[in-house]
C-alpha cells in the first residue's frame, strides 16, 4: 500500500496539481486501497468521483492553455470550450508528431517527456535543433493566428520544423477543426480592432448565427434561474415537497415548458 501511495503521489506531482488538491485525491485513493480496490496509477481519474475527475481535467487543461501568450487575454469561457476539445495523446520514441513542410492540423501541449524539433538540410542532417519538455507547446501560435483570420483549411500553416519524440511523450492535442469551431462560436475574441469589411458575407452570417445562439442560451439561463426561484417560493409542505424536488430536477434539464403546470399535474 505504501508503494502504491508513493506511485500516486509521484503521478500527482508530475501533473503539477496544487497541494490542497493532492491531499483530497490521496484521501480518496487511500479509501480505495483500504477497500482492497485496485488503483492503476496511470488511470487515477477513473477511480475518482466524477466531479473531482472533471475538475482536475479542466484544471490541468486550463493551466496548459494559459501558457500560450495569445490565449492569456481570451475570456475564460472560450478557454473552457477549448478544454472540451483537448485530447490526451501518447507518442512513441520512433514516431513523428508533425513533419517538416506538412500542414499543421493540430497543436500539441507536452505534459510529460521530451520532444525534439529541428529543420533538415536536405542531406539527412539536423539544423537548429531545439528540445521541448513538460509545459512547452508546438503549433499553438501558428494555428491560433490561422483561426483568428477564419481562414480556409487549405490555408493551414506549414510546419517549418520536424517534431519528433526523444522519449515516450504524453501530451494534449487540439485539432484545427475543433479550434475553428470554437473560434467561430466565440468570434468576438478574435475580431477586436478588425473591420467587418475584412470578412466575407458567409463568415459574417456565421458570426450572426453564433451571436443569436449565445443570446438564446443567455435567455434560457435567466428563465431557468427565475423558474427555480419561483419554485422555491411555492408551498413545500407534505407530499408536495417530493414532487417539487422532482420538478426542479426536470427544470434543470429543460424537459418541461411550465413548472406550475407540472405541479398541478397538467
Amino acid at each position: 500500500m505504501k508503494t502504491k501511495n508513493l506511485e500516486v503521489d509521484l503521478w500527482l506531482s508530475r501533473k503539477g496539481l496544487p497541494g490542497n488538491l493532492k491531499v483530497v485525491i490521496m484521501q480518496i485513493i487511500q479509501q480505495k486501497l483500504e477497500q482492497n480496490k485496485d488503483v492503476q496509477v496511470e488511470d487515477i481519474l477513473s477511480v475518482l468521483p466524477s466531479a473531482h475527475s472533471k475538475y482536475i481535467k479542466r484544471y490541468l487543461r486550463l493551466a496548459t492553455l494559459k501558457k500560450v501568450p495569445m490565449l492569456q487575454t481570451m475570456e475564460v469561457r472560450m478557454l473552457k470550450a477549448i478544454c472540451e476539445h483537448l485530447e490526451p495523446v501518447d507518442y512513441r520514441e520512433d514516431s513523428y508528431i508533425i513533419r517538416e513542410e506538412e500542414r499543421m492540423n493540430q497543436m500539441i501541449f507536452i505534459t510529460h517527456g521530451t520532444v525534439q524539433t529541428y529543420k533538415t538540410n536536405g542531406k539527412g542532417g539536423k539544423v537548429g535543433s531545439k528540445f521541448l519538455e513538460k509545459g512547452d507547446f508546438y503549433g499553438a501560435e501558428e494555428l491560433l493566428k490561422w483561426a483568428s483570420n477564419f481562414s480556409a483549411y487549405q490555408d493551414l500553416p506549414i510546419s517549418k520544423r520536424m517534431v519528433k519524440p526523444v522519449t515516450k511523450v504524453e501530451a494534449f492535442s487540439l485539432g484545427a477543426d475543433d479550434l475553428k469551431s470554437v473560434a467561430i462560436k466565440y468570434w468576438w475574441n478574435f475580431t477586436k480592432n478588425k473591420d467587418p469589411k475584412d470578412f466575407d458575407q458567409s463568415m459574417l452570417e456565421e458570426f450572426a448565427i453564433s451571436s443569436i445562439e449565445k443570446e438564446i442560451r443567455r435567455r434560457r439561463q435567466v428563465k431557468k434561474k427565475h423558474t427555480i426561484r419561483s419554485l422555491h417560493n411555492l408551498d413545500t409542505q407534505g407530499s408536495a415537497s417530493q414532487k417539487l424536488q422532482e420538478v426542479i430536477s426536470r427544470v434543470m434539464k429543460d424537459q418541461i415548458p411550465s413548472p406550475v403546470c407540472a405541479l398541478d399535474g397538467r
